[in-house]
């Protein structure tokens, strides 16, 4: 027996609601272990997935020769790779639009419950923003979600957008947001404190909290300007151009409320910084590239003159042109194949792209060498930044004392490196 188990990037916020799982007999694949399935890099899944995520964004029908002869192992790897990277509700269309593709009944009929699942999702987001919205409004606060919920509207259809949290800026009713002494973002916090919230304040970027259980956080700022341990290229000149092309207008979800959403100026760097920083220091995945696509889809691509020559115009040249590679778009960019590859390859396997994967593991427990290796695996992971991005990505030294911080934060962890890793 398999069993398929939805384990996307969101699935700890959504452990309060029951997870769809399949259950199918079969002698051909009794034996496959579901962490083989999942753990290799899904090549000819990704395929599958990215053909019908094109077909969804765009109408049109998928690549049919791509799915004759796939095995239900293949559909396996595609529909949890669709959950790891939250974009399985967005493949259900790309089926409809090609109904010579024939799909195995449990795998449609899990990919509809998760469609149902990120509707209702996005059904609560939407009712508590509003009750958020209405609250603050009392004390003349505007609320402005960004990412998320708000950005959802770009997509044909915004329920299918899976959400995590909700990211929010506020200001002063009646003022201009991108003036410092109107941001509320203390006053927010005050109002949810006084309700008996307990709100974290330990990240300089946001406070975070949760509102009737929906995670929340309440942005000082855009980017993290305010970080010394990682080198986030151009935080402080992105957070400021971010804010002065801020200009919330008003839209209105699903359900009727009504929103203040960022300018598409906005969008266009935020989407574009947010990406590369996951790139950097975190997972990319093909969550972040159906985003841009949908962007540069509505809005084409511009590069701010503050921008150009940069490594985020870097980064947005080579996200426009794998998104016209892979999901449709048609927006001219200078095309960078090296830096193409290493995201793609990302979103495809998070490990498989690091160099570290070549630099070789002590074979013993001497100390010193351990943290020669640490070194050795630090310095290759930023040498490596710096190749594809310029000099602005990495920071071999700031990698270390960021290293060397966490250990003594946290002296257990020394043990940790000292076991070999």
């Amino acid at each position: 027996m398999i069993k398929i188990l939805p384990q996307s990037i969101y699935s700890t916020m959504f452990s309060s609601k029951k997870q769809p799982v399949i259950q199918k007999q079969t002698s051909a694949v009794d034996s496959v272990s579901l962490n083989n399935i999942t753990k290799s890099p899904d090549y000819i899944p990704s395929k599958m997935l990215l053909s019908l995520l094109k077909s969804t964004l765009n109408g049109e029908k998928a690549d049919a020769s791509l799915f004759q002869g796939r095995s239900y192992e293949d559909w396996v790897r595609m529909y949890n790779l669709g959950q790891d990277n939250a974009v399985t509700p967005l493949l259900l269309d790309g089926l409809k639009n090609t109904p010579e593709i024939k799909i195995p009944a449990d795998v449609l009929e899990n990919m509809k419950l998760t469609e149902d699942f990120a509707k209702h999702y996005h059904m609560k987001q939407e009712k508590l923003l509003g009750e958020i919205i209405d609250l603050s409004s009392k004390k003349d606060i505007d609320v402005v979600p960004i990412k998320g919920i708000g950005f959802s509207l770009n997509y044909p259809d915004p329920q299918r957008r899976f959400g995590g949290d909700i990211d929010v800026f506020t200001f002063k009713h009646g003022t201009d947001s991108s003036k410092v002494k109107n941001n509320m973002t203390y006053a927010f916090d005050e109002i949810f404190a006084g309700k008996g919230v307990e709100i974290d304040t330990h990240h300089p970027k946001h406070s975070e909290f949760k509102y009737k259980g929906m995670p929340i956080e309440n942005h000082r700022h855009f980017v993290d300007v305010d970080n010394s341990n990682i080198k986030v290229p151009m935080a402080k000149q992105v957070d400021k151009y971010l804010m002065r092309v801020f200009n919330p207008a008003e839209k209105v979800l699903p359900m009727g409320t009504k929103v203040l959403v960022p300018s598409k100026e906005f969008n266009n760097v935020f989407l574009a910084f947010h990406s590369m920083t996951h790139f950097l220091f975190g997972g990319i995945n093909f969550h972040h590239l159906a985003d841009w696509a949908v962007h540069i889809q509505k809005n084409s691509l511009v590069i701010p003159d503050e921008l150009k020559g940069t490594t985020i115009e870097k980064f947005m040249n080579a996200m426009t042109n794998l998104s016209n590679k892979y999901l449709g778009t048609s927006v001219k960019a200078p095309e960078n194949k090296k830096l193409e590859d290493a995201i793609f390859n990302k979103m495809l396997d998070p490990m498989g792209e690091y160099p570290t994967n070549k630099i070789q593991k002590p074979v013993t427990k001497n100390p010193l060498k351990v943290l020669k290796y640490k070194y050795d695996v630090i310095k290759s992971e930023e040498l490596r930044k710096i190749e594809l991005l310029g000099p602005e990505a990495g920071s071999v030294k700031g990698a270390m004392f960021k290293s060397l911080k966490y250990h003594i934060l946290k002296p257990k962890t020394f043990l940790h490196v000292l076991r070999l890793v």
